[in-house]
């Protein structure tokens, strides 16, 4: 369950891999991307998707570093006005319903829990990925109307009038939970839904471990999913991959700023170790 606690907002929330020869002293969530050719700096900050407003701390040191920036990269390009609407069109389950992934009793126990967390019965979202729904529990879980890292750093850069893109598409996301078995996923709704005190304590902790920038720690913690252990090719380590010519071509183009979540960052297939394969220098900036 602690893995998909981070694979909120299409996956947000990753594994955290511990860094090679990386000390307390350089855990951080903002980082400073020089050498191999760059003319300029360019920036890598990891995000955490879902967090309560008063959990969201808007550094002078990342609003900095952004306004130094020429254009601004997230995973997806949250600027793109039918956002949404991709979201849902790419959320719908291939040939399943949830009918087809629960028994009768378990069908209508989960239908009545999200209907006391959220006002709304699963019958309502029936042939939606398992996965989408995730978000529906969290936000029972945290208690609050989460806020965004994504919009407030998209709102920011269009005052700038900075170009905005995407590392991916919602298509090429949404794609890996059809990969991913749907009973697998629908097994994890249940478990958070049943479990909602844990479901609320482990978020809690995963924040706190956000906010201390312990991505050790973090990495302990949900690296160890078992259900997961197959899949992180899929879920991580390629998405890693496929990001670095992106990142290598708009660095050297100019200053970017690129914005991730966290779990991208650190271990020997993390973001900043493939850069640093590449010959780039990449500092921590506390």
């Amino acid at each position: 369950m602690r893995l998909y606690i981070l694979l909120i907002a299409f996956l947000s929330f990753v594994f955290v891999n511990t860094l090679k020869a990386q000390t307390s002293t350089n855990q951080a969530t903002l980082w400073e991307i020089s050498g191999n050719g760059l003319s300029v700096p360019s920036y890598l900050f990891g995000t955490f998707h879902l967090l309560c407003p008063e959990d969201l701390i808007f550094t002078d040191a990342i609003k900095q570093k952004l306004e130094a920036s020429k254009q601004l990269y997230l995973e997806l390009d949250f600027s793109d006005p039918r956002i949404g609407m991709k979201m849902m069109e790419n959320m719908r389950m291939q040939g399943k319903t949830f009918h087809d992934l629960y028994d009768s009793l378990t069908y209508h126990q989960v239908s009545d829990s999200l209907e006391k967390m959220a006002h709304i019965r699963l019958e309502m979202l029936n042939n939606i990925k398992p996965f989408g729904l995730y978000s529906i529990v969290l936000m029972g879980a945290l208690q609050c109307k989460p806020a965004s890292w994504e919009l407030q750093l998209v709102d920011l850069a269009k005052t700038k009038g900075m170009n905005i893109a995407g590392l991916e598409t919602i298509e090429s996301q949404a794609s890996i939970f059809d990969t991913i078995p749907y009973k697998i996923q629908a097994e994890q709704l249940k478990e958070m839904v049943f479990n909602l005190d844990s479901t609320e304590r482990e978020i809690s902790t995963l924040i706190n471990l956000y906010k201390q920038q312990d991505l050790v720690t973090l990495h302990n913690r949900t690296i160890s999913d078992p259900l997961m252990q197959g899949y992180l090719d899929l879920l991580l380590y390629n998405r890693n991959a496929n990001w670095i010519p992106i990142i290598e071509k708009s660095a050297k183009s100019q200053a970017t700023f690129f914005a991730v979540g966290a779990g991208h960052l650190v271990g020997d297939k993390g973001v900043i170790d493939l850069l640093r394969k590449r010959g780039y220098t990449i500092k921590p900036l506390r």
